[in-house]
């Protein structure tokens, strides 16, 4: 058994996390557990440069290459929508995960409410553990927790309600609705006009000649967003309604 070393404390010092490397404990009140679980897949937090990311199957679902942590990542996303200190704009969080980019969107001043939602109990569950996901079940948050899947959530949006989305799914392979023409007919839908919205679609190697990015693109156009470019250091789009 690999020896444990300490990792954090919990925003109100209440839970003391230490890690092996491969995995993170919590203890509070005396008791120690792991955080990983079994519900349908195996869910787990690993360490990565003194910040927590998420595993299923043993799958990575922050891309961290390039940069030092997830939340670097996130904070470049966030960025690239340049988004104005003054307003109270309505922002989306397509896919919550661990809400770290849901968290640095409402970290800026332009920004009045953010709407996150995670179909995964397993996901909230590890998110409710993870210090670094805090600001998600903060109380007085602009963060709203939805849990379900997004593909039903948005029909019951108000149409012209997001002035910023991110869309980060999971590969199409897992969630191929979520790169469907009717999800990003629903997803124009809700956006107001001149939203800007960032979508990861992963990286552009060709797959049995197969351009997911392509694909995205066209989908994209077709519904009537505008104005979309590839980033590469991002594996995602921007574009805008």
């Amino acid at each position: 058994m690999k020896e444990r070393k300490p990792f954090c404390k919990s925003p109100d010092g209440s839970i003391v996390y230490t890690t092996d490397d491969s995995f993170i404990y919590a203890e509070k009140d005396g008791v120690m557990m792991r955080l990983d679980m079994f519900a349908g897949h195996y869910y787990k937090l690993r360490p990565y440069n003194g910040v927590p990311i998420l595993e299923v199957d043993g799958l990575r679902m922050q891309l961290v290459k390039d940069f030092r942590t997830p939340l670097d990542y996130s904070e470049e996303v966030v960025k690239g929508l340049h988004i104005l200190a003054t307003g109270d704009a309505v922002a989306l969080d397509t896919c919550m995960g661990l809400g770290y980019t849901a968290i640095a969107l409402a970290k800026k001043n332009g920004v009045k409410t953010v709407a996150t939602c995670e179909l995964s109990e397993a996901v909230i569950t590890l998110a409710k553990w993870n210090p670094f996901s805090d600001m998600l079940f903060a109380k007085g948050s602009k963060i709203i927790v939805m849990e379900g899947s997004i593909t039903e959530r948005i029909k019951s949006f108000d149409s012209d309600m997001f002035s910023f989305v991110i869309h980060d799914p999971p590969r199409l392979s897992h969630a191929p609705e979520l790169y469907s023409s009717d999800f990003y007919g629903e997803l124009y839908r809700v956006c107001k006009k001149g939203a800007k919205i960032f979508h990861y679609v992963g990286s552009v190697g060709k797959k049995k000649g197969r351009r997911i990015d392509k694909e995205v693109e066209k989908r994209l156009f077709s519904a009537g967003f505008r104005a979309i470019r590839y980033v590469p250091r991002l594996q995602g789009m921007f574009t805008r309604k």
